[in-house]
Formats: C-alpha cells, structure tokens, sequence
C-alpha cells in the first residue's frame, strides 16, 4: 500500500499528517531569520559587556545564545507537541515536517527522541545561557556551564545518529539533500563544535584546578 505521507520508512504509521504550507526555502527563510534574530541579540550583549570579549569568546557567546533559543523554543515545542506535530497547522511544525525528511522519528513519537528533546530542552537550553552570561559577567560559572552543555549536545547527538545508524539509516530520505544535507552536516556542527568545547572547557578547569593546588601548597608551607 502507498504511503500517505513523503516520509521513511514508507511505512511509518502517520494517520495525522498534513501537508506544510512552508515550502523548503520558506523553512530555511524563517529558521535563518531566527538564528539572525539570535546572534543579533549577541552582538548587542556582547557589546553592553562591562568587560572585553575576546573574539573567540564572542563566537562562544554567539554559539550559545543561537543553541539556548534551538533547544529552548524549537525542541521544547517538538517536546509538547510531538503526539499531534505531524497534523499541526504551525510554522514551528512545519520547520519539524521539513526535518523529518532526515528523520521521521520526529513525527512518530519515537521514545528515545522524544526522551532526549525533553532533556535538551530543559537542560541544555538554559545551560548554554548560564554559559553565555558567565563569559560576559566574567563569572567562574562559565566552564563548569560551557562543559556540561557541550558534553550533553555530543553525548546526546552520538546516540542520535548512532541509533539511526545501527538501524540501516532507515528514518532517513536516501536522496542526498535530505541524508547528506540534513542528517549529516546539520547534525555534524552539533558534534564538532561541542567536542571543541568540551575541550577548551576542560582544558581551564583543569588550569585553574591546577593552580588551586599548587596555592594550597604554599598555604599549607608557610
């Protein structure tokens, strides 16, 4: 029997789905125009900032202010509505449609996905805000956020990829725009950037723990 619906697998149980009315490059406008909107919002934090921000730290800031709303507003809207998103008649929903074609797990309530948006949503989101004040207050409170929020987004997203993985990539439209385009690059940036900061984040803690010591040492010695 032909599928209904233009996701895979063909099979994929959607009695409620609807059409978008969000076509491909409507969708990439809206989510561009938000992530504008974003780092905008950045930019004018960063310049009230009481303190001067180094350039790699205004992309950190940049980065987490872009992830804080993500997590916050798209995928804690999938995290709501995820029994009924597929039949939705929302721009938010049609953003969810559009992905879908590089994972259908969005529109079927898929335990594992439905689990792991709750807990970006809750968690990740306003950690990477708590990490973007931190940098620009010049609070200590910067890479024990900036590491929790990164370890989260990769663990997160290399049991994501991982599970589809192992499953034959079959939540997945083949074609190269949707596979190629969507479900690896977009997924990718989730991995590499976070790695690099769980990095860096680690890196100072262990500096700044480091020095501690050796301060305790010479406490202890005089």
């Amino acid at each position: 029997m032909t599928a209904e619906h233009p996701y895979f697998p063909r099979d994929a149980h959607l009695p409620h789905y609807v059409a978008s009315t969000l076509d491909v490059c409507g969708a990439f406008t809206v989510l561009g125009g938000a992530v504008a909107v974003l780092m905008v919002t950045a930019g004018v934090l960063i310049g009230r900032a009481t303190r001067r921000v180094s350039c790699k730290d205004r992309a950190v800031v940049v980065w987490m202010l872009v992830c804080a709303g993500i997590h916050m507003v798209l995928e804690g809207y999938f995290s709501f509505n995820h029994r009924r998103l597929a039949g939705m008649d929302t721009v938010l929903a049609d953003l969810w449609r559009e992905y879908s074609h590089a994972d259908s797990r969005y529109l079927t309530s898929d335990p594992f996905t439905v689990i792991m948006e709750g807990i970006t949503a809750a968690f990740d989101g306003p950690l990477a805000a708590v990490c973007a004040y931190g940098i620009l207050a010049d609070s200590p409170v910067r890479y024990p956020a900036q590491l929790a929020t990164s370890l989260a987004q990769l663990y997160g997203n290399v049991l994501y990829m991982g599970i589809n993985y192992m499953e034959g990539f079959r939540y997945t439209n083949p074609h190269p725009f949707y596979f190629y385009g969507y479900f690896v690059l977009m997924n990718a940036v989730w991995i590499v950037v976070p790695a690099y900061l769980l990095y860096d984040a680690g890196r100072h803690i262990y500096r700044g723990m480091l020095i501690a010591q050796r301060a305790e040492v010479v406490k202890k010695g005089c």
